[in-house]
């Protein structure tokens, strides 16, 4: 039996209901965008947890590999579709803008994914590729390696600029300034607008995270 395209939403999403050569954007009302962007977020988890499920359920590995390598080029596709549409003058309406900002930080989120879990299945080629089409950023000779994960960093960084304990023109150049200078356990060259969009779609564990590492500092500072 032929298997649901589990892309699909966001592919419709990305190419129809955001596409203002086939949809009418600039009526998307306020109470819309709140559902959408719920929704990219539901139905990212939904993908993850799909396509561990279809993989485990997988005996051999070349279907495993074609599996992992068609997903993961066909979210290749949609984000530089995604990243292309911002472009657009149509989304430079604050809240279309956050609707693609939360789209293209959820399609970097499951490249990200897939990497992680699934990396052995995957074509280096590929990864290589998509390393060299990121914005460069020049690399520091020195990084500091953060213990939290990108979500959980993003979202201490957020908070930070928010109660304007780190003082900058906007949260953008808070992001491009420390992110840079900064590596997780997993991922060594972070993309600061990535990390700005994953500081607005946090997800409970994160936050849990962040806080209880934030009350070991609090604990440590009354030590001394």
């Amino acid at each position: 039996m032929r298997q649901p395209y589990l892309l699909e939403w966001l592919d419709i999403l990305a190419n129809v209901t955001l596409n203002p050569e086939k949809t009418p954007v600039q009526d998307i009302t306020v109470q819309q965008v709140m559902v959408v962007m719920e929704k990219i977020r539901k139905e990212t988890a939904t993908i993850k947890s799909k396509l561990k499920h279809r993989v485990f359920s997988l005996t051999r590995e070349k279907h495993i590999r074609i599996l992992l390598e068609n997903h993961y080029a066909s979210i290749q596709i949609l984000l530089a579709q995604v990243t292309q549409r911002k472009k657009n003058k149509t989304f430079q309406q604050e809240d279309l803008k956050q609707v693609l900002t939360l789209l293209e930080a959820s399609l970097q989120d499951l490249l990200s994914f897939l990497e992680t879990w699934f990396a052995r299945y995957l074509n280096l080629e590929q990864l290589s590729k998509r390393r060299r089409n990121k914005i460069p950023i020049t690399s520091p000779e020195e990084k500091i390696l953060c213990s939290l994960s990108t979500d959980q960093t993003a979202l201490v960084l957020r908070a930070a600029d928010e109660l304007r304990i780190l003082k900058a023109k906007s949260m953008r150049s808070v992001f491009k300034t420390i992110v840079p200078y900064l590596a997780t356990p997993h991922r060594q060259d972070l993309s600061y607008d990535s990390l700005r969009a994953k500081a607005y779609t946090p997800e409970e564990k994160d936050k849990e995270i962040a806080i209880a590492q934030l009350q070991r500092m609090i604990k440590k500072i009354k030590e001394y």
